[in-house]
């Protein structure tokens, strides 16, 4: 070989250290690197987990790094939108976390899109995972101005991290033991130190600080009688029923000026409901609107679905269910019309907060009376 020069020497060292930069410069600008800033409510974790998700159960419809489908603006032969992009270039950011949340649990169908619910596919922190992998696509621009809009869901990190790092630890035992398909919400500490709440299924149920114990039950507040989880059962049952559409029930709207409502799920053929309907015209008398929800206590397929099915496909429901209660008498038709979607989306809902027969009635607070009771005790209960 050759002498080498010291001057070839240093030139080969500079060279070295221009390629190490170039590399370094070029590793930071791939643009399928995905990192947290630091700044964004979410964990680098939480994005590496969310982009697992979203490939598993995402990606298919809204694009492998959520660039959305081609001609995502126009809508199908049906009338609904396809897919849009997630990253930033359309209306995402426009949203709140709970927004988003709550689309991503039931579907888009009520947004105009045809995207199904994944309420019984992903857990409340993996739909959290999800969403932070998809903004940490938005630009950094598009990111603050969210940040702007949403404040509180922006400046939530640190109390999000700190219910994430104890999430794995206090639910895992929990969710090893449970079906997949049951969703387990994040752990919510309680006034009782070291005990956590979490809502497996439709039901509560409290966890120690390791996940090793838990109790199913009543957390009741002795000083001042109040039972905490009722509490909760209650705000829940409130803003659940507050989201079935009003042109979904049947309402036998009060007399004069109304003074309070109950919300009633109802069935035809439960001989209760029916001897609570004849008390409805007390209390219209009395300032009370009864809002009818579809409850068929046999399930959907049973007598009382296709019947709650015929009533609400009436022409005239307000009648059909009062012929129905009264007399026996079932509307003519199929049950096949657009309106009796309803009667499976009300056997959902009482399912979902605790409905165990007809009828049951529901407070504007959320206090559930499970049963018939007379019309003269629903005044006394209603603060009347």
């Amino acid at each position: 070989m050759g002498e080498i020069h010291e001057g070839h020497i240093l030139r080969i060292m500079k060279l070295k250290k221009l390629a190490s930069v170039l590399i370094l410069a070029a590793s930071l600008a791939l643009p399928n690197v995905v990192v947290a800033d630091q700044n964004r409510w979410y964990s680098a974790d939480q994005v590496g987990l969310g982009k697992d998700l979203y490939a598993a159960n995402c990606a298919a419809c809204h694009g492998k790094s959520a660039e959305a489908t081609a001609n995502w603006r126009q809508t199908d032969d049906q009338g609904r939108y396809p897919p849009p992009p997630l990253n930033g270039s359309a209306h995402t950011w426009h949203h709140s976390l709970d927004v988003l949340r709550r689309t991503v649990n039931e579907g888009g169908g009520k947004i105009g899109g045809w995207m199904p619910a994944f309420r019984d596919v992903l857990t409340a922190s993996d739909t959290d995972a999800v969403l932070a992998y998809v903004q940490s696509l938005w630009p950094d621009e598009i990111y603050a101005t969210w940040a702007r809009n949403n404040p509180d869901d922006a400046a939530g990190r640190t109390k999000k991290m700190s219910v994430i790092q104890k999430e794995n630890a206090i639910t895992k035992r929990l969710t090893n033991l449970l079906s997949p398909q049951t969703p387990i919400s994040d752990p919510e500490e309680t006034p009782l130190n070291g005990l956590y709440e979490v809502k497996a299924g439709n039901q509560f149920v409290y966890l120690d600080s390791t996940g090793r114990y838990a109790l199913i039950g009543n957390l009741i507040d002795l000083d001042t009688g109040e039972n905490l989880t009722e509490t909760k059962r209650a705000n829940e049952r409130v803003e659940k029923i507050s989201s079935f559409p009003k042109e979904d029930k049947i309402i036998f709207t009060a007399e004069g000026d109304q003074r309070a409502y109950i919300d009633v799920f109802t069935d035809t053929t439960c001989p209760y409901c029916r001897k609570l309907h004849a008390e409805v015209p007390q209390l219209q008398t009395e300032g009370i609107t009864v809002r009818y929800l579809p409850f068929p206590r046999g399930g959907r397929g049973s007598q009382g679905d296709r019947e709650l099915r015929a009533v609400w496909c009436d022409t005239d429901p307000v009648r059909g269910m009062h012929l129905a209660k009264t007399q026996s008498t079932i509307p003519t038709n199929d049950g096949s019309c657009s309106a009796a979607n309803a009667v499976a989306a009300g056997y959902q809902l009482g399912n979902e907060v605790g409905v165990r027969g007809t009828p049951a009635i529901v407070l504007p607070n959320g206090t559930m009376i499970q049963g018939y009771r007379p019309y003269r005790d629903l005044i006394t209960a209603l603060g009347l």
